[in-house]
């Protein structure tokens, strides 16, 4: 598996890139709010300069050739819509992608989109045997996501995402590269 880092990627609509302490602002008055980017993120930002300090943090993390962490923006406005990350088995020659999008801009092809460029990506840049992920059961446009860029589902983690309102299931989903 090469080990290549994030790299700015680009779709027809899309720009995927890395995140900058200059994103700090739209972050915290925008999509960071939104429920989706909870569950991303793990955590609300109490406040801005909170936001720039993990923002500094993650421009560290951009050293390391094993870190793939994007903000998904619109090419014609640069408008930040979304954001998408991988975590990286080395051992597996694999990656399990996390992804959330604006919901101002859902139901509009954008994720499926990224999704598709970042798989592409790993697969045929990274060389990565398996691409998985997984979302809630109750989110269907998320399951349709998934579908759309060619993953198949493979099975249910009970009781496996805590959200606010208790445990869910997740269902997973993966494609195996056949380029192998």
């Amino acid at each position: 598996m090469n080990e290549i880092g994030t790299i700015k990627l680009e779709t027809e609509r899309l720009v995927l890139r890395r995140l900058g302490k200059n994103d700090a602002k739209e972050l915290f008055e925008g999509i960071m709010n939104q429920e989706e980017f909870l569950y991303y993120t793990n955590k609300k930002p109490i406040s801005l300069e909170e936001e720039k300090a993990s923002l500094e943090n993650i421009e560290e993390k951009y050293q390391n050739k094993n870190y793939y962490n994007w903000l998904i923006t619109l090419k014609d406005t640069k408008q930040i819509i979304g954001a998408v990350n991988f975590n990286v088995n080395l051992k597996n020659d694999s990656v399990m992608f996390n992804y959330a999008i604006d919901n101002r801009f859902t139901k509009k092809g954008y994720m499926t989109e990224a999704l598709m460029c970042v798989k592409n990506f790993a697969f045929n840049e990274m060389k990565v045997n398996r691409f998985e992920g997984g979302c809630v059961v109750k989110n269907i446009a998320s399951k349709r996501v998934m579908e759309k860029c060619g993953l198949k589902q493979e099975g249910i983690l009970k009781s496996y995402v805590k959200l606010s309102d208790g445990y869910h299931d997740m269902i997973m989903f993966a494609e195996i590269n056949n380029k192998f």
